[in-house]
């Protein structure tokens, strides 16, 4: 039930980055939209194909250390994500003109779920070369 879960917000969050670039596309020359919405956006997707690639051993057959890289992204993710789901919960209580921050929080929330799901993905697997019946 993992396995699927972890299918599931990969695609919802290369969605929600491929959405987010579109969206910055087109409102890119508006003075409201910073280009820290495209690097979200960007990495959104990569985190998703990045995950999608190491549960079917793409990488595995191009021979690149996934398991480490897997591991390592999804720790920066879930890091990231987590303190910026703070930062947009402490900016929502006091808002600056009214102006609720509810994307930021989305997108965020997204990152970190992935992140959640990936790494426990990554414990119950072997890749960490532990024995289980030791």
């Amino acid at each position: 039930m993992l396995r699927p879960s972890l299918i599931v917000a990969s695609l919802v969050n290369a969605a929600a980055g491929f959405g987010l670039g579109i969206m910055w596309y087109q409102y890119r020359h508006d003075d409201g939209m910073p280009l820290v919405v495209l690097f979200v956006a960007l990495s959104l997707f990569i985190q998703a194909a990045f995950t999608i690639g190491h549960i079917d051993g793409f990488w595995e057959r191009w021979r690149i250390p996934s398991f480490q890289l897997f591991v390592t992204g999804e720790s920066a993710a879930a890091l990231v994500g987590g303190l910026a789901i703070l930062q947009g919960v402490i900016y929502n209580l006091r808002p600056i003109n009214g102006d609720y921050e509810f994307g930021p929080l989305l997108a965020a929330t997204l990152m970190t779920t992935q992140a959640t799901l990936g790494l426990v993905y990554a414990a119950r697997s072997n890749g960490f070369g532990v024995r289980r019946n030791a």
